[in-house]
């Protein structure tokens, strides 16, 4: 049978026993085969009990708490930033530091001049920058939004990152509805297993092209591709076997190791209904996606090029998304991410306020995934017929 042979053929090859030991190596460093120590517990209304803070959109306190962060990174020309991911210090030219002197004057009521000499070291102006009153937060928004260009993205006044200015005291009525939903929705169950894929989705994303790179090339190298050619098969079965095949090796040990994380607490929950069938919905649905497209991407390029130029393409695509989803680590998701993030045990309330952009976009990543399977299915049947890669036309 085509699909045993194809999986047997993965099974042998350096690259999967590699992608196996990665898996299992990051797993238990991340401490996420075991959650016995992440037990989630009812809260309780007990005088002074801390159930933690929170963001939270309060106008109120995220305006003066923003105004004031930009008027001291005005001051020293120096704005944190994070454009793909990484921290960055940017310092703005003389003609950017006039616009966002522009800014806070209108913000401020201010006069430009005046806070431009603020931000000189002799002769400093003395003034106090504080902001008006009268500033609706739709308004100081897009004032923040104009800042944030200003400085290239990724900054704290980023209509997601703005909201970190506004932290407030978990109630104990939002601290048990919290729970409710752990208890009611998850089951328990579905929260760590979405802890769970929201560490192993970096590697499911990545890893897998390299997999599906070593077989589209093994053929070549051990130069049984005239062979396959000539044979009866269609390009459609041979390419869509291979693909799902390299498949089924990628999720097969991935959902053993979810299996295994969950496991870890189930004893911790005597008594409660807890959802066992979680650890395989949430990687058939979380991550099964990321891998099909990985997959597919390996595939594609690798039949166009002959090369494994796959690697780079995907590379940078899970480069930039990596660094992106720092942003999305509570669970915020946008239509094409390739890694979702919930890097949190729980916020099951985020999950569901999130969950139709979540499953859109897991939609999407599998209809691309599958155009690109279609695309090499395309290229192979090309080649077999002579009309693309140098063979000449095979009589089979």
């Amino acid at each position: 049978m085509l699909f045993l042979k194809e999986i047997k053929k993965i099974a042998l090859t350096i690259t999967f026993i590699v992608f196996l030991v990665a898996l299992i190596a990051i797993s238990a460093s991340q401490d996420i085969l075991d959650f016995s120590d992440m037990i989630i517990t009812a809260p309780l209304q007990l005088q002074g009990e801390d159930f933690g803070i929170q963001t939270k959109e309060v106008p109120e306190q995220i305006m003066p708490s923003a105004f004031d962060s930009l008027c001291e990174e005005f001051a020293a020309n120096e704005y944190v930033a994070y454009p793909i991911g990484f921290h960055k210090i940017v310092k703005l030219n003389d003609n950017k530091r006039e616009k966002m002197a522009e800014i806070i004057s209108a913000l401020s009521d201010v006069p430009v001049d005046d806070i431009l000499g603020y931000n000189t070291d002799n002769d400093k102006i003395d003034i106090e920058l504080v902001l008006k009153e009268d500033v609706s937060y739709e308004k100081f928004k897009t004032y923040m939004r104009r800042a944030d260009n200003l400085i290239g993205g990724g900054s704290q006044y980023s209509d997601t990152n703005i909201l970190t200015f506004g932290y407030v005291e978990i109630t104990y009525n939002e601290a048990a509805e919290q729970y409710n939903l752990i208890l009611e929705y998850d089951h328990f169950t579905g929260a760590y297993a979405r802890l769970f894929c929201d560490y192993i989705g970096f590697l499911i994303s990545i890893l897998p092209v390299f997999i599906s790179i070593t077989v589209c090339l093994k053929d070549r190298r051990a130069k049984m591709r005239d062979l396959i050619y000539t044979r009866q098969i269609s390009s459609f079965k041979l390419v869509f076997t291979r693909f799902l095949a390299v498949l089924t090796m990628v999720i097969i040990p991935t959902v053993i190791l979810a299996y295994i994380s969950n496991l870890s607490v189930w004893n911790h929950y005597d008594g409660m209904v807890l959802d066992y069938l979680a650890p395989l919905k949430y990687v058939l649905g979380w991550l099964l996606p990321s891998a099909m497209i990985s997959i597919a991407v390996g595939m594609l390029f690798t039949e166009l090029t002959n090369t494994p130029i796959a690697i780079a393409i995907q590379g940078l695509w899970w480069f930039i998304d990596i660094n992106i989803g720092v942003s999305r680590l509570k669970g915020v998701h946008n239509l094409f991410e390739l890694t979702p993030r919930h890097n949190s045990l729980g916020n099951t309330r985020i999950f569901l306020d999130e969950f139709n952009t979540l499953f859109t976009n897991r939609l999407i990543i599998t209809g691309i995934a599958f155009m690109f399977v279609t695309a090499t299915i395309f290229v192979y049947e090309q080649k077999r017929r002579g009309k693309i890669g140098g063979y000449g036309k095979i009589e089979k």
